[in-house]
């Protein structure tokens, strides 16, 4: 897979990632940049001295000084940095840790909450999909905020550094530029030619060999077989890792060990043959030595022309040292300055798809309409004329769909998969809007109202419901706070009563074991009764079930429907199922056909019609209950 740093990117999108990263940061906490600043700054300021005082302290020495001119540098020496430390250490674990630690988790959280906000209809969108594995991807690759400040901390030490050194070379920068030496000018091209020349040689062959490791992998192994390979081998791993004990069943059940590990070895052994070990440490090598014959090259440069003006009797012998270490301290800054803007741009681009994430605005309509509380319950749903397509679809899920609700009525929604019975299910909870007609409750259009006091009229169970790995109680509630006599009668409604009495916590117990050691695994069947339970429990007007007893067995279906009008009570119930014979206790039954609704009647007048949609789908089942 193409990693980030041999992507060719344009400086300008590098720098405007750069900035888009380090503005979220500075968003969450305003002091951050100026707090570490400064310890940073303090930290360059410390090792800048550490080399005038030495250099002073050596020409003491060289001259000869008495005792007691030492005292002051050497307790210079002593104290200066110490006390420099301090306060840096002190701004460290104060005040740095701490605001990382914020900073990472409002970032975290901000995405959290954004996903929370967002409207269905994005985060079901095929470019949020891809926008989320892209996310996925990059953070598997490394990234986040701790790369980010790890980063940022290396090259504001590069750039502090280099200002310091600066400061300390000044004098000897001064007289070069003052002395008209012409050898000296020559010597000092003749070096910074060098200098610069083995760098570019160095980052040149560097970015050669990576471009040319690219493109024989891409040669070598298709975009869809990298994905294929790569995201096969990260779920095997994560998920053993992890201990995902539902995946893991599987396995010892098909005996699938020998096949997966086969599978990664096979997939570890095609990233050998397109990058041996051995090259990449052979290259490491390569590049190791190049790099240190660089940097001793600088280092004996910075000597020679000190060592030279300093017999020129342009400064005191004893600053050879502080000019030669400030020099070579420049010129290995210049040198990193290029690797560490890389690095930064490289987090800065990994955390470019949570920043697009974050940015992305919503796109349906936020009304603001209060919507009516009514003690009787009765509200009213009306679709008229409603076409919609899923985003990225070519075909209508729905379309051309009108239907009245009933107050209090129980109706049942039939049809074949894709023939738009969950859609419609999904448009009333304004999970999506329609792209033609309206949708109203009591003869408003449900855009005009506010969302969430809409989305409260509702008590869904859909087909791909999912239980949290938490308290059986707080799984009801969806609240840290539960009515726990509620939750149990919500209970008992469901089928769950034996159930619920054998559990060593009663409401209390876990489900699963991801969190609890002492968590119970509950069946399929047992899952669907709690998140009918669930449903009961927000105690909702409207109550939509989607395919709720297909994890049930035939006595547990039966006592489910026996007891649906005395579940439901008052509240208007839609009830959506594959299994015909299931639909017998509703007195309306719609018949959905390719997005439309076909028919609509009773059992025995649908069954009328031996033309219609109803009467095939029932004699097709027949022979499977009669």
């Amino acid at each position: 897979m193409q990693d980030d740093l041999t992507s060719k990117i344009p400086f300008r999108d590098n720098m405007r990632n750069i900035r888009n990263l380090l503005l979220e940061v500075h968003q969450i906490d305003k002091s951050y940049y100026a707090i570490n600043g400064i310890r940073i700054g303090l930290d360059s300021v410390k090792g800048a001295l550490g080399l005038v005082l030495a250099a002073e302290i050596l020409e003491l020495l060289y001259r000869g000084s008495s005792l007691e001119e030492f005292w002051r540098p050497v307790a210079m020496v002593v104290f200066v940095p110490f006390l420099l430390g301090l306060v840096s250490s002190f701004l460290w674990y104060e005040f740095v840790q701490p605001k990382r630690e914020n900073i990472r988790r409002t970032y975290e959280g901000n995405l959290a909450a954004k996903f929370r906000s967002m409207d269905y209809s994005l985060i079901d969108s095929p470019y949020v999909k891809e926008l989320s594995e892209r996310m996925k991807k990059a953070h598997n690759w490394g990234g986040g905020l701790g790369d980010l400040f790890w980063k940022l901390d290396s090259i504001l030490s590069v750039i502090f550094g280099l200002v310091c050194y600066l400061a300390v070379a000044f004098p000897l920068l001064k007289t070069i530029v003052v002395s008209c030496n012409v050898w000296m000018y020559l010597g000092l091209a003749v070096l910074a030619v060098l200098v610069c020349f083995l760098t570019s040689l160095q980052t040149r062959a560097n970015a050669a060999y990576q471009q040319n490791l690219l493109e024989d992998y891409r040669a070598k192994c298709p975009l869809e077989i990298q994905k294929e390979y790569v995201n096969f081998a990260w779920d095997w791993s994560d998920r053993c890792v992890s201990g995902d004990y539902h995946f893991i069943k599987d396995l010892h059940l098909y005996d699938g060990y020998d096949m997966m590990e086969k599978y990664t070895s096979e997939n570890m052994r095609h990233f050998e043959k397109l990058a041996p070990i051995s090259n990449i440490l052979k290259y490491a090598g390569r590049m190791g030595r190049l790099q240190g014959s660089v940097q001793r090259l600088m280092d004996l440069g910075g000597y020679l022309v000190s060592v030279a003006y300093a017999m020129l009797g342009a400064f005191p012998i004893g600053s050879v040292v502080k000019f030669a270490g400030a020099f070579t301290n420049i010129v290995r800054s210049l040198q990193g300055m290029e690797a560490q803007y890389k690095e930064l741009a490289l987090t800065a681009r990994r955390e470019a798809s949570t920043l697009e994430m974050l940015g992305i605005r919503d796109e349906m309509y936020k009304g603001k309409l209060p919507v009516e509380k009514r003690l009787d319950n009765r509200y009213e749903i009306e679709f008229r004329h409603v076409s919609f397509k899923y985003p990225g679809a070519e075909q209508y899920a729905l379309k051309d769909f009108s239907l009245k609700l009933r107050v209090g009525e129980r109706m049942a929604i039939v049809g074949m998969n894709g023939s738009g019975k969950t859609t419609m299910i999904k448009l009333l909870c304004r999970l999506y809007d329609p792209q033609e007609g309206e949708i109203l409750l009591n003869g408003v259009d449900i855009r005009k109202f506010q969302q969430e006091e809409y989305m409260g009229l509702f008590s869904v169970v859909f087909q791909d419901f999912g239980l949290l790995s938490m308290p059986l109680g707080q799984n009801i509630a969806c609240s840290m706070e539960v009515d726990r006599e509620l939750a149990l009668d919500c209970l008992r409604k469901a089928g769950m009563e034996e159930r619920v009495e054998r559990l060593p916590k009663g409401l209390d117990t876990f489900l699963y074991q991801d969190i609890a050691d002492d968590g119970v695994e509950i069946s399929g069947g047992e899952a669907q009764k709690i998140a009918l339970a669930r449903a009961l429990y927000k105690d909702a007007p409207f109550v939509l079930l989607d395919e709720p007893t297909a994890s049930l067995d035939p006595l547990s279906e039966y006592e489910i429907y026996s007891g649906f009008d005395a579940m439901t009570g008052s509240k208007t119930a839609i009830y959506i199922s594959h299994r015909l014979s299931s639909c017998r206790f509703c007195d309306d039954i719609a018949v959905f056909h390719e997005g439309r609704m076909v028919q609509r009647g009773s059992h025995e007048e649908l069954l009328k019609d031996r033309q219609g949609k109803y009467y095939e789908l029932w004699h097709a089942q027949a022979q499977y209950y009669t």
